[in-house]
């Protein structure tokens, strides 16, 4: 049938017709009938089409149709239907045939080819004309455009596909514990998905050049882990990656944009085409997940979005194992190290969970073994009562860990601890600290303890004997000045007492014989010098072993009297000066004085031996606590830097046993080239058992 095409809405002009007769009213209407059909099949926005039942061959389409096809309507017209279908999709001959005998209806959705080449979807539903024997004249075929609505359906099924695979990927990879199984497993999965040949995840050297391929996975190809340039791959590659561009390269033989040797080191490694998807971290480029065939490949947009997913993925599973693998270790090592370690050690989390400790925890808190200890702060404190060393309770929220979880740190804090069940006590040393992240926010504590009893039963048993010590040296100083008194009073009564007496027979004898020749006087002379050179010397003796102004006047005066001779002798210009005494402090004077004298002459000596000072001063007060303080100074050269004296030099250790004896301390200190002072204090009470020589 021929048809005649107007403009899309133009209807024919209106006649007016002279009256007709009955025949002629009919040829009429049926002219008129068929221009209306012809001014619909032309204006319809789905496209028409006519088709000769005989030869298959096009009689007519509409413009919505030419628009589908791509065609003109005279290029359509006499062309075989067959023509307007891929190789891929061809015209089913049976479907036709049985919508001519009418055994089947014709209602599909199939793709049409268009004159460009491109393909679209359309639904096709066909109707047969047939003449008056009901024979099949001709197909009316009607094409609706659905090419939208089937890539949405395909994009939905790609989708779904790929999370479908995605979910598979990750349920594989959960199970996975072993960074070198992980590549293959995905190349395996993604073979068997997207038939690729394989991957290749490769990590940025860091220096802008290289890159190192770590884990590679291809059939019948291995070794190729190694390092690369970025450059023998093409000078584009690098900046895209870096900029976070995915880069294909769906013909790498052909690629116009890489050069002979481009393509040949691709070529080397069998790289027929590839998908580079970049992995920034933090901005930079951290790694390249590299999908390749063997030979050119069209790349789907649906295919290189899941490799984007794939590469996200395994980038994550990597890191997750790494970090596993080394968390194991670290947690290998810290089991290794808890185990040799003599002090009980706990590890905390925030919720007060134990994370580890050692067999030492649990033996210091006297539980049978790790396996039958507590698992938690809370359950620890139900079986152990910490308290304070006074024996006052610690509330949770005090204790070791609670402090450490508060952001406290704390070394060698003393605790007394309780068993609730057996009611045993002990002391225990706790050091704690906070565990803390990247970000500064505390994720947990670190506990250390290790039991002090024993140390404290060694500490009381040297207090004992120090006090003892202290006695005994106090008994020995109180002997020694004892056995110096009665020395001085017999060299006074007796030796002293003798030379004078040598002495007066002396002078006797030389007024009684003036006639004597010159040799025996000068005999006389010589007796009387050395009786009164001795005499000399006993009375420095006696004064050496007991100070007269000692006895007599009391401490004050005793170390004036040591000054004015300490300056008389040719030694530096010493000065005593006395604060904050009075009466009320005499008798606890008199009761010191003689260590207090002892340590200053001791101190003085000193100076004279080794500060080479030009003045000293004695400084003698109580404090307002009540203790008495002695102090020692000149103006010498001090200690050489970095040098204190021995216990032993110095005459240190005589000094501070006589002050220790008392139950005082001695400090020395010193600045080079700033002098020396000797700093003694006793403390208001003398502790029991002390008594002063």
């Amino acid at each position: 049938m021929e048809a005649t095409h107007r403009p899309a809405g133009h209807l024919p002009e209106p006649a007016v017709l002279p009256p007709l007769g009955r025949s002629q009213a009919s040829a009429a209407n049926a002219a008129d009938s068929q221009a209306l059909l012809a001014t619909a099949f032309d204006a319809s926005l789905i496209g028409l089409v006519q088709i000769d039942a005989a030869t298959r061959r096009l009689l007519d389409a509409n413009p919505a149709f030419c628009g589908l096809s791509g065609y003109e309507l005279s290029e359509l017209r006499g062309l075989d239907f067959g023509c307007l279908h891929p190789p891929e999709d061809p015209l089913d001959l049976t479907v036709f045939d049985a919508l001519l005998d009418g055994s089947a209806a014709c209602d599909l959705e199939k793709r049409l080819l268009r004159k460009d080449g491109t393909v679209v979807w359309a639904a096709l539903s066909g109707s047969v004309v047939r003449d008056a024997l009901h024979r099949p004249v001709r197909v009316l075929c009607i094409a609706r455009d659905i090419t939208e609505r089937r890539q949405a359906q395909e994009a939905l099924r790609g989708r779904e596909e790929r999370l479908a695979f995605l979910v598979r990927l990750n349920d594989r990879l959960r199970r996975l514990d072993d960074p070198t199984q992980i590549t293959p497993e995905v190349a395996r999965l993604l073979f068997e998905f997207a038939g690729v040949d394989g991957l290749a995840y490769a990590e940025d050297g860091g220096d802008g050049r290289t890159v190192s391929v770590t884990r590679h996975s291809a059939a019948g190809r291995s070794g190729t882990e190694a390092r690369y340039r970025y450059k023998d791959y093409g000078p584009e590659l690098l900046q895209a990656l870096r900029a976070g561009r995915t880069v294909q390269r769906p013909d790498i033989a052909r690629d116009p944009a890489l050069s002979p040797a481009e393509r040949a080191a691709h070529a080397e490694l069998q790289l027929g085409a590839t998908v580079s998807v970049p992995l920034l971290k933090a901005g930079r480029l951290h790694a390249t997940l590299v999908v390749h065939s063997r030979v050119a490949r069209a790349w789907t947009p649906g295919e290189v979005a899941l490799f984007e997913d794939v590469a996200e993925r395994l980038r994550a599973d990597l890191e997750r194992v790494r970090a596993e693998a080394a968390l194991r270790s670290a947690r290998s090592w810290l089991a290794t190290a808890l185990a040799s370690m003599n002090d009980a050690v706990f590890i905390t989390d925030t919720q007060g969970r134990f994370l580890e400790f050692n067999e030492a925890f649990a033996a210091f808190h006297r539980f049978p073994g790790k396996l039958r200890g507590p698992q938690s702060v809370g359950a620890w404190r139900r079986r152990v009562e910490i308290a304070r060393p006074d024996g006052r309770p610690v509330p949770p929220r005090l204790g070791p860990a609670g402090r450490a979880l508060r952001g406290e740190s704390g070394s060698n804090v003393e605790y007394l601890l309780r068993r609730r069940d057996t009611g045993e006590r002990w002391h225990g040393l706790y050091s704690f600290a906070p565990i803390r992240d990247s970000a500064g926010r505390i994720v947990g504590a670190v506990v250390s303890a290790r039991d002090i009893g024993e140390l404290k039963r060694l500490h009381a048993e040297l207090e004992t004997a120090h006090v003892e010590l202290q006695r005994l040296v106090a008994a020995q100083d109180r002997a020694r000045e004892q056995e110096r008194l009665r020395i001085a009073r017999e060299l006074h009564d007796d030796l002293q007492q003798t030379l004078a007496a040598v002495l007066l027979e002396v002078g006797t004898a030389r007024g009684a014989d003036a006639a004597a020749a010159a040799p025996v006087h000068e005999a006389i002379g010589h007796i009387e010098a050395l009786a009164r050179h001795a005499l000399t010397s006993t009375r420095r003796i006696i004064r050496d072993l007991r100070p007269q102004a000692l006895e007599e006047l009391g401490l004050v005066a005793a170390l004036e009297s040591l000054a004015a001779q300490f300056s008389g002798a040719g030694g530096p210009a010493c000065t005593v000066d006395v604060q904050g005494l009075g009466p009320v402090d005499e008798p606890r004077l008199a009761a010191l004085a003689t260590p207090l004298y002892r340590v200053t002459q001791e101190a003085l000596t000193n100076v004279v031996k080794h500060a080479a000072a030009r003045t000293v001063c004695i400084f003698l007060a109580r404090s307002s606590r009540g203790a008495l303080k002695l102090a020692v100074s000149d103006d010498g050269v001090g200690l050489p830097k970095g040098r204190t004296p021995h216990s032993d030099a110095f005459g240190l250790a005589g000094m501070r046993e006589r002050v220790r004896a008392v139950g005082g301390t001695l400090r020395l200190r010193s600045r080079a080239g700033g002098g020396t002072t000797v700093e003694v204090e006793i403390p208001a009470a003398v502790p029991d058992g002390q008594k002063t020589p």
